[in-house]
């Protein structure tokens, strides 16, 4: 018998009150978070326009409440999501970030061309 589960969501959670249903040896559900939807434009040569989902996802069984994962996926529809702990989410966040820096301080320090031709 599937029974509606009588726990509350965590504060991200953006599903129906009281929308958990658990069997007491079945499978779990899903407290889901549609977190961010970022739409990419398209660079030639490289992609098409698309989108990532960012969402926060847990799941929960009768008997276990697991760690929430972040979710990212492409595409509108995120069929093929790849769920991250939050300590992977945070070494990809930190890495995105080192790899922004890097490039933009690339650009702001380019040298001048003092000997390029004046026309």
């Amino acid at each position: 018998m599937t029974t509606p589960a009588d726990r509350p969501c965590p504060p991200w959670c953006e599903q129906p009150t009281g929308h958990l249903t658990l069997e007491p040896s079945g499978p779990g559900d899903y407290h889901v978070s549609a977190f961010t939807v970022i739409d990419l434009p398209t660079l030639p040569g490289l992609r098409d326009t698309t989108e990532i989902q960012i969402a926060i996802e847990q799941y929960i069984t009768a008997t276990t409440t697991y760690q929430p994962v972040i979710s990212l996926g492409i595409g509108p529809d995120g069929a093929d999501s790849e769920a991250l702990t939050l300590d992977e989410a945070d070494t990809i966040a930190a890495a995105l970030t080192r790899a922004v820096t890097a490039a933009r301080n690339t650009q702001a320090h380019r040298p001048s061309d003092d000997n390029a031709p004046t026309t």
